[in-house]
Parts: structure tokens; sequence; C-alpha cells
């Protein structure tokens, strides 16, 4: 059997194949005794040989688990420390010692195509598993190689997830635990960590170890343990910026890059923050409130959150805050989909505001 599993999404991939692998050594092999891990550029005609053709010790099954072969990488001779080409390369042609590999690799592909009964014969499984596939940087043999992958039966593409997607994915990840999340939760995970799931799961963890007793993530949750320093300055520069203090909205944001704070994170807390404040000066335009607290149960807000808000809201008419609200939304699109600085397109958004 041949398993081929790809895609950008490397976090999903790399999950499916530990549960393959799992999967393997529950029905066949318990001690992982026939289980073999290969990086395709340390990977010797011998050894794929050896693990795919022979029959596993004490097991009528072997595992072969062959990572990067559609991957270049980069490695150190001996008393060097600059990166040198590692034996497996892309484009033009690979050493000779490659190539051998390869036209095996073809020709175990072909046969498994070809031959329904090859699979039966040999009892053993490789699984080839790559991240994001770059055909253009592909040497002859390796694109040879990705045309026959993709066409076995078993083949399965990571694609990064769209926000529908994640949300769903957040949702299970939690539910799996015993947990539940407010959607205003999964909206600014969403936005400030897109779809990086090694990010996103890390934040879950924490989240769910601190919660353990009430198994439930809040907004509140995450103004502690996720953005804990970075909200408060978010909100000294909203302050600023309604105060008209262009020179001290410039240095909170220039001290928050000094700290290596993500930029993706500014921009995220940012929206945030001003569409909370729409929704609070909207409401109190045609309903009136003079109580923070009141006005928070009703917009399902943090009591906290909708005070410092309300106070914020002051300083602004509808008319400016929706103009900067739409701004951020076309930095962040310009962040994700151009080559471009949003650093000084935030200050530039400064300068002028």
């Amino acid at each position: 059997m041949i398993i081929f599993l790809y895609g950008k999404d490397a976090y999903r991939s790399k999950q499916r194949l530990n549960v393959l692998r799992e999967e393997f050594m529950r029905k066949k092999d318990k001690k992982g005794l026939n289980v073999c891990i290969f990086e395709a550029h340390e990977l010797s005609l011998d050894e794929l040989r050896k693990s795919f053709l022979s029959a596993g010790l004490f097991s009528e099954k072997r595992l072969m688990i062959i990572k990067n072969i559609l991957l270049a990488k980069t490695a150190k001779k001996d008393g060097e420390s600059r990166p040198v080409p590692s034996p497996l390369q892309t484009g033009g042609n690979p050493p000779e010692r490659q190539k051998i590999l390869f036209e095996e690799i073809i020709k175990i592909l072909k046969k498994n195509k070809k031959d329904e009964d090859f699979p039966a014969q040999t009892k053993n499984v490789i699984i080839f598993w790559d991240e994001e596939v770059n055909e253009k940087k592909l040497n002859s043999f390796q694109k040879k190689i990705f045309i026959l992958l993709k066409k076995e039966r078993f083949c399965e593409e990571f694609k990064l997830l769209n926000a529908v997607e994640l949300k769903k994915w957040i949702k299970k990840r939690v539910n799996n635990q015993g947990f539940k999340i407010d959607e205003q939760s999964l909206t600014l995970l969403i936005n400030a960590f897109g779809n990086n799931l090694w990010l996103l799961n890390n934040e879950l963890e924490k989240l769910m170890a601190w919660k353990i007793t009430k198994k439930e993530i809040v907004f509140s949750d995450l103004q502690k343990f996720v953005f804990p320093g970075l909200e408060q300055n978010i909100w000294k520069l909203v302050d600023s910026l309604g105060q008209k203090n262009k020179a001290l909205a410039l240095k909170i944001l220039s001290d928050q890059f000094k700290q290596n704070v993500d930029v993706a994170q500014v921009i995220t807390l940012l929206a945030h923050q001003y569409r909370t404040i729409i929704r609070i000066k909207s409401y109190l335009e045609k309903n009136p409130i003079n109580n923070p607290y009141q006005l928070a149960k009703i917009l399902s807000l943090h009591p906290f959150v909708c005070q410092k808000a309300v106070a914020q809201e002051k300083n602004y008419n509808l008319n400016q805050l929706k103009k900067t609200y739409q701004q951020l939304l076309k930095i962040d699109l310009w962040r994700k989909t151009k080559n471009i600085d949003s650093e000084t397109l935030l200050d530039l958004l400064i300068a002028k505001s």
C-alpha cells in the first residue's frame, strides 16, 4: 500500500501521519520494530529495498515513512559551518546516487499502479509525506514521482483552512477536550493567528490548561493570557489617537515593534477595539444609556471592555471611527496578499488621523 500526504497545512498532514503510524502499531506492531522513518535526503537504495520489499521482523508488515521526497534541503559537511546543497537536489540534474534512488521509487509507484497484486505481494506500507510542493523547483525525477503519487488511491492534499473551516476546527479542538469557546474569542484568535494551526493549537493548549475547571474559554481569557500587555497598550494607542496626540500614538506603536510584537496582532487588536467602539457609539446614538454595565449586557461585552470603550467613544465621531476601521481592514488585507510594509502603513494611518 502506498499513501501520499502533502499540502500547505503541515499541521493537519502531520496529525494524519501520526494517526496512521499509531494505527499501524496498534494493529500490527505494538513495539514499533517494523516502523522505519527516513528523511529523503538521507535515504539509500539499500534502505528503500530492505524496508519496503522485505518481510517485517516478527510481523507480516513493515511501515516505511519517507519525508520530503519533493523538498530541497540544506546540509553541512564535516567541519563546515556554511550550508551546502543536500544530496537531494531540486531543479537541474540530481547526483547519480540520487538518480538511482528516484528511479527505484518511480518503478515501485508504476508497479503499484499497474499490478493490483503488488501491494498484497509486498504486504508493506509506504507513506510519502511532504509539505507544500513547488512544482517549478522539482527536478525531472521528482516531477514524475509527484505525478504518480497524486494518482495514488490514498492521496490526501491538506490545503490551508478558510475562516469558516478554522472556526469549525477550533470548536472541534476544544469540544473534544470538553470545553466551550464563545464567538468573540473565536474571531479574535482567527484574526490574530490566521490559519497557522501550530500557533492556534499552542494558544488553545494554554487557555485550556488555565480553564481546566470551568471548561469555557471567553474573551476575557484571551485578554489575560494571549494578549496580556499588548491589549493595555492598544487601549493607550486608541486613547492617544482620539485625543489627537499623534506623537504619543507613534511612540506607543514603535515601542510594540521594538519588543518584537507581531504586526498581525497589533492590527487585529486595533481593529477589534475600533469595531467595539463603533458598536457602542452606534447604539448610544439611538439609545442613550448612562450605565455601562447595562450596556455591556445588551451588547454581550465584558463590563471592563465596555467601560473602557464608552470612555473612548467620546473622543470620536462615528464617521471617523468607521473610516479608521476600514483603513485597518485594508492594511490587514494588503499584509496578507501583498509584499508590503504593514508597520509603515500603520505609521501613515496615525500621521493622517
